[in-house]
């Protein structure tokens, strides 16, 4: 999300020049003029500077993540530790120049999140998806890019969200007396009574979606509610917003599916990106257009087949990890 955020501030146009320029320093032939053109547009504005740290960043996360055959769960698995102990030693570093206080450092949320996942029990990569039944009949599925730790003992039954989505099916527990199960993100915590939901780790806010039973959510700083089945809600630390109907469509990712129902393009893009590694991106002339179908998940390439064939689009490799759906 934070890398949503960061590219929203850099102008469509300039990151499509930055990739460009990128794809000709990998194709391994640069011509001295070619060479002094990029740093004529470099030093022309610093927003053509952030945009190639951009375009560098997405690189080095791609080629990071192909090191790892991916035939080896074990070696996937290792493969992400060392991704995330990079990223922590860079958020720390980072934190340390504009912060000033080492122990500030902890307070930041970013920084939290990868310390509290680098040890978690469960874990998925970019376009991964994984099923788990857990020590007490619990049945849970993980969504892409998703960190959670898993922390039973004799008084409760804890998940805690670092990152991604869940969805969770709970199982009697067969201790007595039973231990309350509790799902904790960073906004606060989800005791189930008897049910199914799902969870979304936002950066900021937590959305809860519930299939049967009830939920009762409790943030760190607000009273508690309870949200029933055929509802979803998103709260933050300090409240919890009006519960909308239930859009089942949002749990199809268990099915290997993104549904959309007449979804804007951007926002469809950007949930499509979260199952491949790199840029995935819109141009702004297009953005609204409305998408409506059944795309699948775990192969993105012929979801964006798709998506071409159904609208008046064309899908731009400028590079593998770099991909921008601009009008046909």
């Amino acid at each position: 999300m934070a890398m949503q955020r960061h590219e929203q501030e850099i102008p469509y146009a300039t990151l499509e020049q930055a990739a460009e320029w990128f794809a000709v320093f990998r194709s391994g032939r640069v011509e001295d003029d070619e060479r002094r053109r990029w740093q004529d547009w470099l030093a022309a504005d610093a927003g053509h500077r952030q945009a190639w740290a951009r375009v560098e960043a997405i690189s080095d996360g791609v080629a990071i993540a192909r090191e790892a055959p991916q035939a080896a769960s074990a070696a996937l698995h290792a493969a992400s530790q060392v991704r995330q102990r990079r990223k922590l030693l860079k958020a720390m570093a980072l934190a340390a120049v504009t912060v000033g206080a080492g122990w500030q450092v902890a307070r930041q949320d970013s920084v939290q999140t990868l310390v509290a996942g680098l040890g978690a029990a469960h874990r998925t990569g970019t376009g991964e998806s994984r099923q788990v039944v857990l020590a007490d009949g619990t049945r849970l599925w993980l969504d892409t890019d998703t960190v959670l730790d898993e922390r039973y003992d004799d008084s409760q039954r804890l998940l805690v969200l670092h990152r991604g989505v869940i969805l969770v099916e709970t199982h009697a527990d067969t201790t007595h007396p039973a231990r309350p199960f509790i799902v904790h993100s960073r906004q606060g915590a989800m005791r189930a009574l008897g049910t199914r939901f799902a969870v979304r780790q936002y950066h900021g806010n937590t959305e809860l979606g519930v299939s049967q039973g009830r939920v009762e959510i409790t943030p760190f700083d607000a009273p508690a509610r309870v949200i029933a089945a055929g509802e979803q809600t998103r709260f933050t630390r300090h409240a919890i917003a009006a519960a909308d109907a239930l859009e089942p469509a949002r749990q199809a990712w268990t099915q290997g599916m993104l549904i959309a129902e007449d979804m804007p393009l951007a926002q469809f893009l950007a949930e499509l990106s979260r199952y491949r590694p790199g840029h995935l991106g819109c141009d702004p002339a297009i953005a609204g257009l409305r998408v409506v179908g059944a795309f699948p998940l775990r192969d993105t390439g012929q979801a964006l087949a798709m998506l071409e064939a159904a609208l008046p689009v064309r899908v731009k490799f400028t590079l593998p990890w770099w991909v921008t759906v601009a009008p046909a």
